[in-house]
């Protein structure tokens, strides 16, 4: 079994896995960047014994992060927990499985690396990949198999909520699907906004990646809020709640396989 934990800005996730096709359990607390290793310790010690996981059965740790702050706690909150030193994912990760064609690879977000090997390997190229989180990030990987770039946009809880900061006289709200696409008061106008906005958006850019690399291409969709706008796309876009994990799974299986190869 392997440990797999994504550190993110918002929150840090834990997934354990036996294998890229069977994600076991998943959990996820905040990401505290002032706290110590007892804290991630704590958090993550809650989730093994919530689903009754035997830590001798864990002989892996992966850790993705986009917050180095916490790094060295976390990595030892899992040393105290395991007696596993973690592997950080790492760009030198990715290459092994995709060619970074941008500008600046060493700028790019684990994450949205992660998410992209996870497309590429479990769905295919060329694809167009939506995370949809504190940011909502798209990434594009070609027909072969090179990660071309794409963009970096607010979140939808990060809009709703300068929204709602910058309009004194617009309330805070929950994310749904309104009861009418015009909105008829004030709540079902900002949600509308929010989910029909945003999907409109998500299909705008579909539609514009898809004009150059053609109407082939793979819609994979994972983050927080995909659940909550991607059914109101007029595209079909496939929502993976684990694919940053598939993603890591495929090259710290990769990362094992080089490091046998050195030693034999």
């Amino acid at each position: 079994m392997t440990i797999l934990i994504d550190i993110g800005n918002s929150t840090v996730v834990v997934a354990l896995a036996e294998n890229e096709k069977n994600i076991l359990h998943t959990w996820r607390f905040k990401t505290m960047k002032d706290e110590t290793s007892t804290y991630f310790r704590g958090e993550i010690l809650a989730g093994i014994n919530k689903y009754h996981i035997t830590i001798s059965d864990i002989k892996n740790a992966v850790i993705s992060s986009v917050v180095p702050e916490v790094n060295d706690d976390v990595a030892q909150a899992l040393l105290d927990i395991t007696s596993i030193h973690p592997h950080f994912f790492s760009i030198e990760d990715a290459q092994r499985i995709i060619n970074i064609d941008i500008e600046s690879p060493s700028q790019l977000g684990n994450d949205r690396l992660a998410d992209a090997i996870g497309a590429a390997k479990v769905y295919g190229t060329p694809a167009i990949i939506f995370d949809m989180g504190t940011a909502t990030t798209v990434g594009i990987v070609d027909d072969k198999c090179r990660f071309v770039g794409g963009m970096i946009i607010p979140g939808v809880k990060t809009s709703l909520r300068a929204l709602s900061v910058k309009a004194s006289q617009l309330p805070c709200i929950t994310i749904e699907k309104p009861l009418h696409f015009i909105g008829r008061n004030t709540l079902e106008c900002m949600q509308s906004g929010i989910v029909y906005g945003t999907a409109s958006m998500i299909d705008g850019i579909i539609d514009r990646i898809a004009s150059q690399y053609g109407s082939n291409i793979q819609l994979v969709a994972t983050g927080g809020m995909a659940k909550k706008i991607i059914p109101a796309c007029n595209h079909k876009i496939i929502v993976d709640d684990f694919l940053q994990f598939k993603g890591l799974l495929h090259c710290f299986r990769r990362f094992q396989e080089v490091m046998e190869q050195s030693h034999s």
